[in-house]
């Protein structure tokens, strides 16, 4: 029985088994022990078939052309695993596997369609053949010049080492290599906003360069303007960091500045203090409140300082100047006598004058023993001067 007969009586049997036999699972898995074969090689066919499948595990081989060239068998054992070794060595089998090449292989139960299927390369002189298409390529835009590229290295080398990949682009004029690299990845720069590319690759050994992968395309980001958030500008063209602070900034910068003071009156005085008072300087002028009181209370713990202290806190050294020149001229004017002068001159209208300066004098100094600026020792020797006749 020649080849041809052969591969009749394949057909009309696997034809018989899918009429006569039920439908059962097709073969789960198959595989060959390397991707590469030379002439005189064995090759082993392996894999699992269903835990209901008849055991028997047909296997068929096309060559390049795509041409059927052998048909084995098996039969599976008890744990469902079957294997089936095809020996190129064999005068017969060396006519089969002449042609250098990718063969497919299927394995099947019942029907071919819904078998297994695994590609290997035969090369009778043992010398590589091109390797296959490089797989899963895509493409990601990162720019509005700048495309990246990302693939999968072929499944099948044909026999020799990949030693590189070519990157072809086309930008509407056709596919062009801008570049052959080794990596697996590649970000394509320089190119024009808002513009669509394809590409492909393609995988090359010694044996030469394989088919191009898929095609994939993507498209540049168009150049958007520079935007008032980006540049850090209003929209009057102004920084916004020079801009006209907010109410509630510069009242946090009054607090803060209130902090800061009350807490340098603090570390002088090594306590805490809060003084109320309202000083006038025309006649009449009086204490309207001597209070020392701890700022615990007033203060919230130094947390928001009030704001009669901001307000004295200016207001004092003001009064502390203007008074402590009131009490010098006083003084000079005691001890050079001009009260004296003024009292023999004309007493009647003299001594108001002089009351209302010793009383607006006693004033001050009250004044400033409730603020602290005095101590009682010093505040008695200076009344006392103040009253000396």
């Amino acid at each position: 029985m020649n080849r041809k007969d052969m591969s009749i009586l394949a057909c009309i049997s696997i034809l018989a088994m899918g009429t006569i036999l039920p439908a059962y699972a097709e073969v789960s898995s198959l595989k060959t022990n390397s991707v590469f074969y030379k002439g005189g090689s064995k090759i082993y066919f392996s894999g699992t078939i269903g835990a209901d499948d008849p055991s028997g595990v047909t296997l068929t081989i096309f060559n390049p052309n795509g041409q059927f060239i052998l048909l084995s068998s098996a039969i599976a054992d008890s744990s469902h695993n079957f294997q089936i070794i095809v020996d190129t060595s064999v005068s017969d089998n060396q006519q089969k596997f002449s042609v250098k090449g990718m063969y497919n292989a299927t394995a099947f139960v019942l029907n071919k369609e819904n078998g297994k299927t695994v590609s290997f390369v035969f090369s009778p002189d043992g010398s590589p053949i091109t390797p296959s298409s490089p797989v899963d390529l895509t493409a990601s835009v990162s720019s509005s010049n700048v495309i990246n590229l990302k693939w999968v290295a072929p499944t099948n080398n044909g026999g020799a080492q990949i030693t590189g990949y070519k990157i072809e682009r086309n930008d509407g004029s056709g596919f062009v290599a801008i570049q052959t690299i080794q990596e697996t990845t590649y970000q394509d720069t320089g190119l024009s906003s808002a513009k669509s590319y394809s590409y492909r690759v393609s995988a090359i050994n010694a044996a030469g360069t394989s088919e191009p992968s898929n095609v994939v395309s993507a498209t540049t980001f168009s150049v958007q303007p520079p935007t008032a958030q980006s540049t850090g500008l209003s929209s009057s063209g102004s920084s916004s960091s020079s801009s006209t602070p907010s109410l509630e900034d510069l009242i946090q910068q009054r607090i803060e500045q209130a902090k800061k003071l009350q807490g340098q009156l603090h570390s002088q005085t090594g306590q805490q203090q809060s003084v109320q008072l309202n000083e006038k300087i025309a006649m009449g002028d009086s204490i309207i409140q001597n209070n020392l009181q701890s700022s615990p209370s007033q203060n919230n713990d130094n947390n928001t300082p009030s704001s009669q202290f901001y307000f004295g806190s200016m207001l004092y050294p003001v009064i502390a100047v203007i008074g402590a020149g009131i009490i010098g001229v006083v003084l000079y004017l005691r001890k050079t006598g001009v009260f004296q002068q003024s009292k023999s001159i004309k007493q009647k209208h003299t001594m108001p004058e002089i009351v209302e300066q010793e009383d607006y004098a006693m004033m001050i100094l009250k004044n400033r023993l409730a603020k602290g600026e005095l101590t009682l020792d010093q505040f008695q020797v200076i009344k006392d001067v103040l009253l000396e006749p």
